[in-house]
Parts: C-alpha cells; structure tokens; sequence
C-alpha cells in the first residue's frame, strides 16, 4: 500500500502474513493505511522543515559580510556557526569603515528562530549601514537604531546589540551595548576584562540612552564580542560562562584574530559535547 501525500508518492508498505491460518483481514489493512498515511504526513512535514531552515540558513548567511575591510593597524576575524538543534537563529555582525581610519564593528542577536528571525537580521544589518557613518558614536548610534527598531519590530520581540569604533591610531576602543554580553579586552600578556557598557535591548521602548564606555587599545590587543550562544552553552545543566571564555582568551592570547574566535567557538562545542545547543558568533579585532 502507498505511502503518499495527496501529489506525489514517497514509498510503499508491504504488510505481510507468514501464517496461512492467519490471512490479512480488513482491520489489519486499515491499521496498516493509518500508519502509512501518519508516515507520509511526517515525512511531508520534515521535508518542508528541512527546504525552511535551509532557506533561512542561506538568507542569513548571505547578510553576513564576505569580506572584512582591511585598515592599517587592525586585524579582523569572525567565525559564525549554526545550531545542530534548533531552528536557524538570528546572529548577525558587520563592519564598516569610518573616517580618519576608524573602524565600526556590530554584533547583534535577534530573537527567536527561523524565516522571521532572518527578516529582523535583515532590518539590523539596513539599521547598522544607513546608521553607523551619520551615528558613529556608539551610545549615539544605539540610541538611534532603537528609535529605528521600536517602530518596525514586532511586539514582544528585540535585538540585542553589542556596537565598538576602534581607533588604530589613537589606540582607542569605544563600545555601547543594548541588552548584549559585554564584549572582552584581551591585553598583550593575557589579561582580560569587560567593557561593561550597559542598556537597553534594541525594540522595547522608545526613548532609551546607553552608556558609553572608552578603553586603552595597546599593540598587540584583541577586543572580541560574541553572542549569548557562546556562554550559555550547556553541559548537564551547567553554563559554559564568561569564565570560562576569559581563561580561554587568556591562553590563547596570541593567536590571530580569526584563529582567536575559531578557538572558541570550538572549545563552546567540545563543552557542550560536540554539538552547539544554540547560533554562536564571535568577532575578534587585534590592533597590530
């Protein structure tokens, strides 16, 4: 008997009887034509899903930036990786290059999953480009883009952002942060701390003002944001946490940028036992 969608046929049940004194009756064929048709609706239904998730990984993955732009005394790296168990998520990061050879760097999580949580990366990814150059102060920039998203988000969702300028020259980093993980300072021998910059996500309420924060950037000093996905990775009931990401930093200080955020990105994983539980992306800057 067929296992089929109302289009097309995806298999066939052979039910057979190996006792002659017990032939196949009609009670048997209809159990068998409930199960067939129980397959297919759940072999339509994961189809769909999986042509869904593909859909949305490409769409975010094609808002990701191609290339990072090269500017004299910065080293950029980004490693960005999907879940192995939920639905596709909503990290995304950017970069733009401003005047007098300082660079913006964004980092934001979208909430939720899938289609729509792609359609809101979307509108982060246009709120950073027609922002950053006008807006490039980061308290100024966060403030704006929140005046931005609350009127185009939908209720009950947000964005959290975490938004740097670097200024390679002067030896400057200056980050505001809505809602976001604080990103890290790595120094040249290792040393690590927060840029504890704090407000607001991005979409729930107008009107917001973030704190800006400004840091020494030595030669040979990382900053490296990351999303929630990176330590809130789990291993029976335990978070990965930001200690464990600052020891890591720590010991692997000295590596390149894009080795840095690869680095973690796989110790996240080899924690959560060898499968991402949620979207991590980590953006990693060296002032060389």
């Amino acid at each position: 008997m067929p296992v089929a969608t109302p289009v097309e046929v995806l298999a066939t049940l052979l039910i057979l009887s190996l006792d002659p004194a017990k032939p196949l009756d009609d009670a048997t064929v209809e159990t068998a034509l409930a199960i067939a048709g129980q397959a297919a609706l759940a072999i339509d239904n994961a189809r769909l899903y999986q042509q869904q998730k593909d859909f949305a990984d490409t769409m975010q993955r094609s808002l990701l930036p191609r290339v990072a732009p090269d500017l004299e005394g910065l080293e950029l790296g980004a490693v960005y990786e999907s879940s192995a168990r939920v639905d596709v998520g909503g990290d995304v990061y950017d970069f733009m290059e401003l005047e007098n050879g300082r660079l913006a760097v964004v980092l934001g999580d979208v909430t939720g999953h899938g289609i729509d949580a792609t359609a809101d990366m979307a509108m982060a990814k246009f709120v950073f480009r027609s922002l950053a150059r006008e807006h490039s102060a980061p308290a100024d920039f966060l403030a704006s883009a929140n005046e931005v998203v609350v009127g185009e988000i939908a209720p009950g969702k947000f964005i959290t952002m975490a938004y740097v300028t670097l200024d390679p020259a002067e030896g400057r980093v200056a980050c505001a942060c809505a809602g976001h993980p604080p990103p890290r300072l790595v120094q040249p021998g290792g040393a690590v701390s927060g840029i504890d910059a704090r407000g607001l996500a991005l979409g729930v309420d107008g009107g917001q003002t973030y704190d800006e924060v400004e840091e020494a950037l030595p030669h040979g000093s990382t900053v490296v944001l990351y999303t929630d996905g990176v330590v809130e990775a789990r291993r029976e009931g335990e978070l990965y946490g930001v200690e464990r990401l600052d020891a890591l930093l720590a010991e692997r200080h000295e590596l390149p940028p894009e080795a840095l955020a690869r680095a973690v990105v796989e110790d996240c994983r080899a924690f959560a036992g060898g499968e991402l539980p949620d979207d991590c992306a980590v953006v990693a800057i060296k002032r060389s």
